[in-house]
């Protein structure tokens, strides 16, 4: 009969434990809590000695100890046993030539990571070492999840490292104590959940829209896991820390800030959430920052700008960070339950890494004091999100994106670098500058774009087309602001780039020159977008108004011969028949620039038809040419000469 493993503690799990252990089970397929870190020994290993410093390391944290008891109980466990051992695997491939020996190890990490773990029964963490040369040896350094997070393995490794120095030199490792994980256990029941709750249902009152980053229109589940890093510079990074520093704020709050006017930019709003996974290491605990377990969460973090400039937004979004501190511990399952969103509230997250493994590593190299040197140090974490975003910061701040293609497009995720520098430049210039004047390009960025979108179009001088108009102007004020709404602005360069993409989408539909497209519409900037897509398509457009009666909408779709509709979103004409697209300046935003050909109009062109009342009761269309259109803007551009800053009231309708 075997000998029942000694135990040494129980205690109930995490919050977040309990959510990967749910999570494990219920698709015991996903690797999603899978963490595999790799590197690279250069230098002289003595496998026996790597043995026991392992041991010293799994009898220094009882986490490694520690199995996950959720079968014929009432409630999931965490059992801590007083001796749990872990094999070190060693596998000799230094016969095979270089090609092999990274198909194998390669091959070795998929097979490992197949395998996964029994949460009950495995010991959580698997250590393994393929031995390249005499002097070069790689080792894989696999666990579940639910031991630690990322935080935690700089802590072991730089343990395991000097504890494996020691043993050498033939002398018991002096190391400080630490605290077990069951210290935060304890503390995170004493925690008030009612209080958590009620804060942040505050928190999130009234956030009724996600803020999501512009997902592909045609979303396909075979994408694969891509990534693009860039890398703000030493001296841009100084400058953002000095905003930082002048706010009462960290480095990590300056880019959250940045990132959530973003979000607002793309989402056409002044008010924007996404995730921000956190350490969770409650400051009150001693020796907290030592502690090896699983402390991290994700907490949503919200974004009003209101009329605030960056700077003092970036202010009251530490002041806001301080106050969710206290709160931090709340899982985020019940964090969403408190949102209207629920589920949807956030769509990606955010790691400001502090103190990456790497870094630890590398210092320790730097020390010179070992008898090999560690290399090539590569993390695979896997996340529930189809992207998250890391952030390492140093005398750089480096950016890293991991995306899922099935939802994202990579030509939109690699603007992002794009947007990112741009404001990071806007911010450094002006750290007082409104957020309500921030753009997402620079000017070089916005002529590209101009000329991308405008490649196809030739407007004649003697006879220009009321979207040529636009164009020109847009060639020369890229920069200037074409509209303003409530919750942000949008350049003539931008408002250019959403109408040449939407152009492109009706030109593939069939839209060319005098085709009629409907526009359905309230006062908005989908309503421009759209006038400008289509007759950029060379189309004319309808207008309706979304307050006329459902017959009067009805008759004048089909009295025009109208084939496609474009409406704002929320807007609908039940009874059209035709194919109707909503103008969505989200997915807008994600699709990539092209050198579109449409069918140009000229001056002698429909370029729209709007209906009166009619004698006879019924509307009547009146067909409108472009040349007829801008020879009355022009005529009064000559009467009564405007400027950039005047305003005129319009009370007719759209339509």
């Amino acid at each position: 009969m075997p000998q029942q493993p000694e135990i040494q503690d129980i205690y109930p799990l995490s919050f977040m434990q309990e959510g990967m252990l749910f999570h494990s089970l219920y698709d015991e397929q996903s690797r999603a809590y899978f963490e595999q870190a790799s590197f690279t020994i250069h230098g002289q290993l003595d496998l026996e000695r790597f043995q026991k410093s392992m041991d010293a390391v799994f009898e220094r944290y009882e986490i490694f100890r520690t199995a996950f008891i959720y079968k014929n109980v009432a409630k999931p466990r965490q059992v801590v046993l007083k001796h749990r051992h872990c094999h070190v695997h060693f596998e000799d491939i230094s016969h095979l030539n270089e090609r092999d020996k990274e198909h194998c190890t390669e091959a070795f990490k998929e097979q490992d990571k197949f395998r996964g773990f029994d949460l009950q029964t495995d010991v959580l963490m698997r250590i393994s070492i393929l031995k390249w040369a005499p002097d070069r040896y790689v080792c894989i350094w696999s666990h579940h999840h639910i031991l630690m997070d990322g935080w935690c393995l700089g802590i072991v490794i730089k343990d395991f490292l000097y504890i494996y120095q020691e043993l050498g030199k033939g002398r018991l490792p002096d190391l400080p104590p630490v605290q077990p994980y069951g210290t935060y256990i304890k503390w995170l029941m004493q925690q008030d959940r009612e209080e958590a709750a009620e804060y942040w249902k505050k928190r999130l009152q009234h956030f009724e829209k996600a803020t999501p980053l512009p997902k592909r229109t045609d979303q396909i589940p075979d994408g694969t896991l891509e990534q693009i890093t860039f890398t703000i510079s030493e001296k841009e990074t100084s400058e953002l820390q000095k905003i930082a520093a002048a706010s009462g704020a960290t480095l990590n709050t300056v880019f959250q800030a940045l990132w959530g006017i973003m979000l607002q930019k793309f989402n056409r709003c002044g008010d924007a959430v996404f995730g921000s996974v956190i350490s969770g290491r409650p400051s009150e605990l001693r020796d907290v920052e030592n502690m090896v377990g699983l402390f991290i969460n994700t907490i949503p973090i919200r974004v009003q700008s209101d009329s605030l400039s960056f700077s003092d937004l970036v202010s009251r979004m530490q002041k806001d960070m301080t106050e969710a501190e206290a709160y931090s511990y709340f899982p985020l399952y019940d964090i969403q339950a408190q949102s209207t969103l629920k589920q949807e509230l956030i769509d990606h997250i955010i790691v400001f890494e502090n103190t990456p493994t790497q870094q630890e590593i590398e210092g320790l190299n730097q020390a010179g004091s070992f008898d090999f040197s560690v290399k090539d140090f590569e993390m695979e974490e896997v996340t529930n999100y189809s992207c998250s975003v890391k952030v390492i910061p140093g005398r750089t701040l480096y950016v890293r994106i991991h995306f899922h293609t099935g939802a994202y497009q990579p030509s939109m995720m690699s603007e992002i670098k794009d947007y990112l520098q741009h404001m990071v430049s806007d911010v450094i210039s002006d750290p007082s500058l409104p957020v309500s004047n921030m753009t997402l390009l620079d000017e070089n960025k916005t002529r590209k774009i101009v000329s991308q979108n405008n490649g196809a179009v030739s407007v004649s001088p003697e006879a220009p087309t009321l979207h040529g108009l636009f164009e020109r102007q847009a060639a020369v004020t890229p920069e200037r602001p074409a509209i303003r709404f409530s919750g942000g602005s949008l350049t003539y360069a931008e408002l250019d780039m959403y109408a040449g993409r939407l152009a492109a989408r009706l030109a593939a539909r069939g839209v060319t020159k005098e085709s009629i497209v409907g526009v359905l519409s309230e006062r908005s900037p989908e309503m421009l977008i759209a006038v400008l897509a289509v007759l950029k398509a060379g189309g004319a457009y309808l207008p309706l108004d979304p307050a006329y009666p459902e017959e009067r909408l009805s008759y004048m779709l089909k009295d025009s011969g109208a084939a496609l509709l474009l409406a704002q979103p929320g807007c609908s004409a039940p009874s059209f028949s035709g194919e109707m697209l909503e103008v969505d300046m989200a997915s807008l935003a994600s699709e990539k620039a092209e050198n579109d050909v449409f069918t140009p109009a000229d001056g002698c062109s429909l370029a729209y038809v709007i209906y009166t009342s009619g004698s006879t009761g019924k509307p009547k269309g009146v067909a409108v040419e472009h040349r007829q259109a801008v020879f009355f803007l022009t005529g009064m551009q000559r009467q009564f000469p405007l400027q950039e800053d005047d305003i005129v009231m319009v009370k007719t309708s759209f339509s």
